[in-house]
């Protein structure tokens, strides 16, 4: 017989997005996982947790993070803010980068704002 408390648990893959988009606001917002936890009055278990897609939550504590990571329950919920639309996109994508690919992006964004200047018509 098999001991189902023994078993590993599945991760649900819909949870998993939730706790990932979780990270990448967090990150972000340049917050430790500690200040996190204490501006929505959790834990860092719990919220490591969450950020594994290990750990559903109630939708209070969900309404918490979403107020002390400051992004809307749709980025959260949904990965896109519609509100936003292709802004959002462009956070979320840079909040995955690290410094140095963020410095690179940037640098590669003027580039081609510089390009797209000298070749733009005059009269606009």
């Amino acid at each position: 017989m098999k001991d189902e408390n023994n078993a590993k648990k599945e991760i649900d893959p819909e949870i998993k997005a939730i706790g990932e988009r979780i990270r990448a606001a967090r990150k972000a917002k340049g917050l430790t996982m500690e200040k996190l936890a204490e501006a929505a009055d959790t834990s860092t278990q719990f919220l490591s947790k969450v950020e594994k897609g290990e750990q559903s939550m109630t939708t209070w504590k969900f309404s918490k993070l979403v107020k002390a990571l400051d992004v809307s329950s749709d980025y959260i919920l949904y990965g896109h803010d519609k509100a936003v639309g292709p802004a959002g996109v462009a956070a979320e994508y840079m909040g995955r980068l690290n410094p140095i690919e963020r410095d690179i992006l940037a640098r590669n964004i003027i580039l081609l704002r510089g390009i797209l200047d000298t070749l733009a018509p005059e009269d606009e």
